[in-house]
């Protein structure tokens, strides 16, 4: 019988040392450090659609801002840096205590799903996502079909589920009471037969 090594653990300052040295994106989870995959071209059109469109729709509404995926946020409760497609926060961002610039007040949380990451993001990720107190609505955005299905928080562990499917739907932001039409979010995305 052979021992095996335990496997190192990492401390934030290494693991923010890592992302500045290297220029990758990296998740980090109770000391460890896990590459970020790289997106398909229809995942990063829908991507820059929901950030185009969505905060074309804030800049009238006011009061919120939206991020892209380069913006980390952080769970405390989970020691958890990770990077959704998409964050928006109601006034102004607050970051952790740290130098990672990582937002902790997050309003709504958008994933666009990968068939990597999908099943993750929608439990997991979920679980996770709710130990913040501020988020309030959660979104995950088909790449294969026009379909969004999001989860409201109507009370602290109440959520409530919509799905909306086809071009011609909008999906309704209630945490920021806007629409965003589902033929913007698919803009220029074709789907295979």
């Amino acid at each position: 019988m052979t021992a095996t090594a335990a496997k190192r653990l990492y401390t934030v300052e290494e693991y923010l040392r890592t992302e500045a040295r290297s220029g990758e994106r990296y998740q980090f989870y109770n000391g460890n450090i896990i590459p970020m995959p790289g997106g398909t071209l229809p995942h990063n059109r829908i991507c820059k659609n929901i950030i185009q469109h969505l905060g074309n729709a804030l800049d009238v509404i006011k009061g919120f801002e939206i991020f892209g995926s380069d913006q980390k946020i952080y769970l405390p409760e989970y020691h958890f840096y990770l990077y959704p497609d998409a964050v928006v926060v109601a006034e102004t961002p607050v970051l952790a205590e740290d130098v990672a610039s990582a937002i902790i007040n997050p309003l709504l949380i958008i994933e666009v799903l990968s068939p990597s990451t999908g099943n993750y993001d929608r439990e997991q990720k979920f679980l996770q996502y709710r130990s913040l107190p501020s988020f309030k609505e959660y979104a995950l955005v088909r790449q294969d079909a026009p379909e969004v299905l999001t989860f409201f928080r109507e009370k602290p562990d109440t959520w409530k589920e919509n799905m909306v499917k086809g071009a011609d739907q909008s999906v309704h932001f209630q945490s920021i009471n806007a629409d965003l039409a589902l033929q913007l979010v698919y803009r220029n995305v074709e789907f295979s037969q």
